[in-house]
């Protein structure tokens, strides 16, 4: 797992709001590039996936509500503070003020030999789905009741025919073009 800290500029969200990490969503993707193609051209691409997603908010707004899931162990949330909409008497325990539901849907983007070419899931996950797909690759027991529940992701793989055995070159990043949210001018 790679996370990178926002305060180094790269994320790949523009700043709509708030500027005191500044962001060059160029930079930012310049950067992922040079993380998938540093797997693409090594010698572990042939038995490798990468799961790049990342949290867009302030970008690609999602349409669906969050969806109901399993809650994990039955623990109810323990860290509220006075005035939390969830401490409110009757609230803990419903709705999304415990651990059965979804958070918002971000991209995710499955990049090995074995993905399938232009492949679009719409199957309903979280990001449990992730372990669930390690704990069935691996044959370990899930950790809790949500990973247990998630589809595991193997409908993005074909590990017959190995569609990029010989994987893509991607273009390079570029980091000088105009970068706006604004349409260009005539």
């Amino acid at each position: 797992m790679i996370e990178l800290a926002s305060p180094a500029g790269l994320d790949e969200h523009p700043n709509d709001i708030d500027t005191s990490s500044p962001s060059d969503i160029q930079a930012g993707a310049a950067y992922a590039e040079s993380l998938i193609t540093a797997l693409m051209t090594s010698p572990s691409w042939k038995d490798s996936a990468m799961i790049f997603t990342y949290d867009e908010n302030r970008g690609l707004y999602d349409h669906v509500s969050p969806q109901p899931m399993p809650g994990p162990d039955g623990i109810q949330p323990i860290d509220l503070k006075p005035g939390d909409i969830c401490d409110e008497a009757g609230q803990l325990g419903t709705g999304t003020c415990n651990f059965t539901w979804t958070g918002y849907r971000v991209p995710l983007i499955v990049i090995s030999p074995f993905a399938k070419k232009n492949f679009v899931s719409h199957a309903v996950r979280d990001y449990t789905a992730m372990l669930n797909f390690v704990e069935k690759r691996f044959n370990v027991p899930a950790l809790t009741k949500r990973d247990a529940a998630q589809a595991d992701m193997s409908e993005f793989f074909d590990f017959v025919n190995v569609p990029w055995a010989t994987p893509p070159s991607p273009p390079a990043q570029s980091t000088s073009d105009e970068c706006s949210l604004s349409p260009p001018s005539p």
